[in-house]
């Protein structure tokens, strides 16, 4: 099949988050199998295409409108301009919803290739978990692309059920229009040494690790309210945090965290988001990586210590839950509650055995998802998507106003069905 992948960040130029290194390892991973994988994403500097890892990669430059707030939908314009650029059709397209990337694509009246767009983590999940207003002008129209682009789409997957059933919920898409496909895992590359070198900072002390974006919706503010009772109960323990730190409550996430660890200030340690290289050994020697989140989709931060044999301390009702077993290949905690966090860190500190079977189970637990096989779900599920494309090409509907219905006047492929949905939530 001949793929395209979207992603506004793609490595290692533009490597910032999880959409990111999905794509890069999703777009490897097609090519191996024998695809020919493209990508379209932005450049953080010239445009360019070149081929990598036996993908072909084409880097368009950023706009700039004079007008901030319409920065998402001129990348989006950006994004349908670069595809229809690269000569000859593509099978499949496919876009995260994050940001309404492909949404101009999907908004075209008769696309050339079926869209099928990937659930990441939708504004509207993540306004509400860093408990930002939904009506400022840029997350305003961002929240409205994704909706737009979601509703048009040809195909629509998940990494997990929560996400999906959060997105069918919020946005009144039937469940049954939505497939799970797990986000998969490359093997540790080669030449890695996870015995180091280690930062001076850490020394031969045991310490818990935290790393990703340092914000509310990851639970790191209740990880600083745990901290006391963990680091008061082992005096020697150092608590690490790696990743960008964002704003909380008017100030910044690591001013909280220190604001509530004045005591053990001189045991907190704070790294820059870093390369998979230099990160690998430092959370191969954890004695426990803990991931708090609020609420997730599925974090590829949880299938890397995992993959280390790392034992994780991760929260209850979301996707966490779909990738471990509580006391088996995982630690499960309610999310939001310090004490209970606390507590079974310090049990599970107090607890050697546990954590080495804990730790041996997620090794094992996470070999099921190894990227390869996933990109062949992933190829099977684009398969049914074209045979459907084929069958009767989507002409898609439109969202008159907020509230309105969606125009079923160009009705669906074969079972599946519109929406009737508007725009308003």
């Amino acid at each position: 099949m001949r793929i395209c992948l979207i992603s506004r960040e793609y490595p290692p130029e533009t490597h910032v988050g999880g959409i990111a290194s999905y794509t890069y390892k999703t777009a490897a991973a097609l090519a191996r199998l024998g695809h020919e994988a493209h990508v379209v994403t932005a450049s953080g500097g010239a445009a360019a295409e070149y081929v990598e890892n036996g993908v072909f990669v084409h880097r368009f430059v950023e706009p700039r409108p004079r007008v901030r707030q319409l920065a998402t939908l001129a990348h989006a314009r950006r994004v349908a301009a670069t595809l229809d650029a690269i000569p000859g059709r593509f099978d499949v397209v496919q876009a995260c919803e994050f940001g309404g990337e492909a949404c101009s694509y999907a908004a075209l009246p008769s696309r050339p290739a079926p869209l099928v767009t990937r659930l990441a983590t939708p504004h509207f999940v993540v306004d509400r978990l860093n408990q930002q207003s939904p009506l400022a002008m840029r997350g305003l129209l961002a929240r409205t692309l994704e909706r737009l682009q979601t509703y048009w789409s040809d195909g629509l997957i998940s990494p997990t059920r929560s996400l999906a059933d959060i997105v069918a919920r919020g946005w009144h898409i039937a469940p049954e229009r939505i497939t799970v496909v797990p986000t998969g895992m490359d093997a540790i590359p080669a030449g890695v040494n996870l015995d180091g070198p280690m930062p001076g900072a850490l020394g031969d002390t045991p310490y818990l690790l935290y790393f990703g974006r340092l914000e509310e919706r990851k639970g790191v503010h209740v990880l600083a309210q745990a901290l006391p009772a963990i680091l008061g109960a082992y005096p020697e323990l150092k608590a690490v945090f790696i990743g960008d730190d964002f704003s909380y409550r008017g100030a910044s996430m690591r001013a909280a965290i220190e604001a509530e660890n004045t005591a053990h200030a001189d045991r907190l340690v704070f790294m820059p988001r870093m390369p998979q290289r230099d990160l690998f050994p430092i959370i191969a020697a954890a004695r426990l990586v803990v991931l708090p989140s609020l609420w997730e989709n599925l974090a590829n931060t949880c299938l890397e210590a995992m993959q280390m044999g790392r034992p994780v301390v991760a929260t209850l009702g979301c996707g966490f839950g779909e990738v471990m077993e509580d006391g088996v290949s995982g630690l499960l905690v309610p999310p939001g509650d310090a004490e209970a966090l606390a507590s079974r860190v310090v049990d599970a500190l107090n607890d050697p055995a546990l954590l080495e079977r804990v730790g041996q189970g997620a090794r094992h637990r996470v070999a099921d998802f190894a990227i390869d096989a996933m990109a062949e779900r992933l190829i099977a599920y684009y398969v049914e998507v074209v045979a459907r494309w084929r069958r009767a090409p989507t002409v898609r509907a439109v969202v008159t106003r907020p509230g309105a219905a969606v125009d079923t006047s160009n009705e669906p492929r074969d079972h599946e069905t519109r929406d009737s949905v508007g725009v308003a939530r």
